[in-house]
């Protein structure tokens, strides 16, 4: 396997593999660090080298997703652990969502109706409030997002 870390240009023929982690979809290192200033790709002499290595990676590390891109940039192919993926993009994840969506619109609801049933004496009841509702109403919106992408993609 001929791998280097980046250089200054690519061939035709090489590949760079950047990782990311599956469940924030964020950046990562190969070692799944989040450190900004190791956002390094790994540099591939072919694409079955790197097909193989990330691979590999996602046995040995399923938490990391890597993806492929060719030399202009575009993206060749995306490797992630189909388990670890599910669990927190799939519907599951998007029925948890809507789950603790639905109970944090309760409890926020009910820290301000008590505290207006207390002629508006907890203010602490109204920030805590205000906070359960629009956590909640990001938490259902993921939720339903979550289950229209899964109807959608049944479609195709």
């Amino acid at each position: 396997m001929n791998a280097t870390y980046w250089g200054p240009a690519m061939t035709d023929s090489q590949c760079a593999v950047f990782h990311f982690d599956v469940k924030s979809m964020t950046m990562r290192d190969a070692q799944g660090l989040a450190a900004p200033d190791t956002y390094a790709s790994v540099i591939f002499s072919s694409l079955a080298d790197a097909e193989r290595y990330c691979q590999e990676k996602i046995t040995s590390m399923p938490r990391l997703g890597c993806r492929i891109y060719n030399c202009e940039g575009t993206v060749v192919r995306t490797f992630v652990d189909d388990v670890v993926y599910a669990q927190h993009h799939g519907q599951p994840a998007a029925k948890r969502s809507l789950l603790v969506g639905g109970a944090c619109l309760v409890v926020g609801v009910t820290c301000i109706a008590v505290d207006a049933w207390s002629g508006w004496s907890l203010i602490f009841g109204v920030l805590l409030g205000l906070r359960f509702v629009w956590a909640g109403t990001m938490k259902l919106a993921d939720g339903i997002a979550g289950t229209l992408d899964k109807r959608d993609a049944g479609r195709e």
